[in-house]
């Protein structure tokens, strides 16, 4: 079977993409490869951001190697980092857009790519497929809903039906459980010293996307009212709309937590679309993400008011800054003002 570098870059599974990972040399040039100027290590930075603030990743075609490399990399960079819960979300947001490819393929390209990635027993079955039982039950494993257990399945010979629409699932999340497979040995002894500090930067923002505690329970309880914005958000805002250049966490926290105030995807894209490097495809398929509409439906919340700091994206605050800790408990808490103001 014969595959192209953009199937290589599209489907890291296909066994052909380890041959020339070897030929273009990731082992070889290692040292090259993890140093602060290198494309390929600023492209798998930015593969995991966006798996941290979309929970998928994109396909880049302009530079195919770079593309097919990056992968690899991503996963010794997250593997020397020690994260589990980055490891777990790296491999979801690779699933996401890889089973957003299957599901465009044919079901002739989705039978090869079954076979070369994962050796599988398969066969077209009219309008499905028949995937032999040992491998549906490997492949299976981690899905918990009772639609994927055997019991609930038509088995004959030995080979289970299943749809294309499941087998495009399935071949998503065998790619899952190899990512999380690979990244749970221990790849590299430790990063090189001089990417340490951009490594560092991407562990705060990790940390940053993630936020917990009690600004998750408001998520459903918040009305739009700008007046009420904290200064970080009021200053994203003014900037946005000058259409000033934002760093990545500066986007990423103004359309969590417009998003969140009851703003939707194309009202937040309108905002963005006023920013120099602004592409439409990308920020709607982005926002969507933040706003749970698609891919794994997770709803972000901005970063916490630490977060904010150590990103240096908080300025210098008002008297209700130092009581909270979040700015969408901030929010809250100027909304509630402004409620009893109005009754009074």
């Amino acid at each position: 079977m014969s595959f192209s570098k953009l199937d290589l870059a599209t489907y890291p599974f296909l066994s052909s993409t380890a041959r020339i990972i070897e030929e273009l040399g990731v082992s070889f040039y290692l040292e090259e490869l993890l140093s602060p100027t290198s494309e390929v290590f600023l492209r798998s930075l930015e593969r995991i951001r966006e798996a941290v603030f979309y929970r998928v990743t994109t396909l880049r075609r302009r530079d195919l190697d770079v593309e097919i490399l990056s992968h690899p990399v991503a996963l010794l960079i997250i593997n020397a980092m020690e994260d589990k819960r980055l490891l777990n979300i790296y491999a979801e947001a690779e699933k996401n857009r890889v089973h957003e490819g299957l599901i465009r393929e044919s079901h002739e390209r989705v039978l090869l790519l079954a076979v070369d990635g994962f050796g599988w027993h398969i066969h077209k079955e009219g309008d499905g497929f028949s995937l032999r039982f040992d491998d549906y039950l490997k492949a299976s494993t981690h899905m918990l809903d009772p639609y994927w257990k055997l019991v609930n399945r038509s088995v004959r010979g030995g080979y289970v039906e299943v749809s294309r629409k499941d087998v495009c699932r399935l071949l998503a999340e065998a790619y899952r459980a190899r990512i999380l497979e690979k990244g749970a040995k221990r790849l590299l002894e430790g990063l090189p010293e001089d990417v340490k500090p951009e490594v560092e930067g991407l562990r705060r923002e990790v940390d940053a996307a993630l936020p917990k505690g009690k600004a998750a329970g408001l998520i459903e309880r918040l009305e739009y009212n700008p007046s009420a914005f904290p200064p970080c958000i009021s200053k994203l805002l003014q900037e946005a709309e000058e259409g000033k250049n934002l760093p990545h966490m500066a986007r990423f926290t103004l359309a969590a937590f417009l998003l969140t105030v009851g703003k939707r995807p194309e009202e937040v894209m309108e905002l963005f679309r006023k920013m120099p490097d602004f592409n439409e495809e990308k920020t709607a398929y982005h926002l969507k993400h933040v706003a749970g509409e698609i891919g794994s439906k997770t709803r972000y919340l901005p970063p916490n008011c630490a977060s904010l700091r150590t990103l240096n994206l908080c300025p210098l605050g008002d008297s209700t800054c130092p009581k909270v800790k979040h700015p969408l408990v901030y929010y809250a808490r100027m909304l509630k003002l402004a409620r009893k103001r109005n009754h009074e």
